[in-house]
């Protein structure tokens, strides 16, 4: 999709959180990375400790997990659990709506977006399996054809790399550094009646 945008010159440059496979770079071009993912699963919490290692992972032989139907991530996990029965899904939504009905006991994707879906989901954790951590480079898909842009783009990524810029929005919305909590608005209800805490 973003491929066929980036080449009819319709879009100059496709967001967010887009990972850099091979197939991918075949069809685009990429900035440079700005952030790595890492490769995780989703899992129900009475799961975690099945999932914590690859060898725990080759244990459990033909469990049937979500993934994104990306090859890249497919060939990342099978390479070290090649057991395990893929069921490959096309976007977030679906997976996050197969977490809503409880369909997959464990989904493969990236941790920093599954630490959202387990916000949402609390039946499940994220669990990054060892020793091998697998990290999946993040970039801006670019239009072949505009060299200029790319060079612009990749400047613009090294300048915000090196001012903090990255770290420090990786650590807010990611890690959720300096979180500040919200003080509930004025309300008649609670602040005069006391009807309620």
């Amino acid at each position: 999709m973003f491929a066929a945008l980036l080449a009819s010159g319709r879009v100059d440059l496709g967001m967010s959180g887009i990972a850099v496979t091979p197939e991918r770079a075949r069809e685009m071009l990429f900035s440079e990375p700005y952030l790595d993912e890492t490769l995780a699963f989703v899992v129900k919490d009475h799961l975690r400790d099945q999932f914590s290692t690859w060898a725990e992972i080759r244990g459990l032989g033909a469990f049937p997990v979500g993934i994104p139907n990306l090859p890249y991530y497919v060939d990342k996990v099978r390479m070290r659990a090649p057991a395990l029965k893929f069921a490959p899904m096309d976007s977030v939504s679906q997976i996050e709506a197969n977490l809503k009905q409880e369909t997959f006991d464990a989904v493969a994707m990236a941790a920093e977006s599954g630490s959202v879906l387990t916000l949402l989901y609390p039946k499940y954790t994220v669990v990054v399996p060892e020793p091998e951590i697998v990290k999946i480079p993040l970039a801006y898909p670019l239009s072949k054809r505009d060299q200029d842009w790319a060079q612009f783009v990749n400047t613009w990524i090294e300048l915000k790399r090196r001012d903090g810029t990255i770290d420090a929005l990786y650590g807010h919305w990611i890690l959720g550094k300096h979180a500040v909590k919200q003080e509930p608005r004025w309300s008649v209800i609670r602040d005069r009646l006391h009807w309620v805490d």
